[in-house]
């Protein structure tokens, strides 16, 4: 079990990718901390990760989770019957850990162009901005909308637009994707 800290989210951060890194199995930063790397900053308490792995290994990695003082989140397995065999949300005290499994080709996609990425002094894999903006769409809450517009705003020459509009048609999400361009070159 895990000591108490002074920093707990930065502890359970650090454990994860300390956890993730040692695995041989593909994953990504999602979510508002990989916001931080493409668009602009939002405080989290959420660690949001994409992950291949296959069942007898995914239960490896929880039982290595747990032994750094995370713990499955039972009640939430519970209540989620449609998606935890895709998704297991875990605990380290008041830090909720998300580990989502691949549901589409345009998830496999995102573990396939991820990007390795310096945060708080670890070396870790963060979903690209295109990908990032195209996983928000998919979510489409309201919140999703304001942080593809700031990867759009933030990452507007970089981006690879045909990508994007590509897996945009692809996913039955482009009225979503045309709202987002049309209000990003407005601003």
């Amino acid at each position: 079990m895990a000591a108490a800290s002074a920093h707990p989210f930065e502890d359970a951060f650090a454990d994860l990718f300390h956890t993730l890194n040692g695995f041989p199995h593909p994953y990504c930063l999602l979510g508002a901390l990989a916001l931080g790397a493409w668009g602009t900053p939002r405080t989290t308490q959420y660690l949001d990760v994409l992950i291949s792995i296959e069942r007898k290994d995914r239960l490896r990695l929880i039982q290595q989770m747990e032994g750094r003082g995370f713990i499955v989140d039972i009640h939430w397995d519970e209540h989620n019957p449609m998606i935890r065999e895709f998704h297991v949300r875990l605990h380290r005290n008041a830090i909720p850990v998300d580990l989502m499994l691949p549901r589409d080709a345009h998830d496999l996609e995102c573990l396939a162009r991820r990007r390795r990425y310096q945060l708080a002094g670890l070396s870790l894999w963060i979903i690209s901005p295109e990908d990032f903006v195209l996983h928000k769409l998919k979510a489409g809450r309201a919140q999703d909308f304001i942080d593809v517009l700031s990867v759009l705003h933030r990452q507007q020459r970089s981006l690879d637009r045909p990508y994007m509009i590509q897996w945009a048609q692809r996913l039955s999400i482009w009225e979503e994707w045309q709202y987002c361009e049309r209000e990003s070159s407005s601003s």
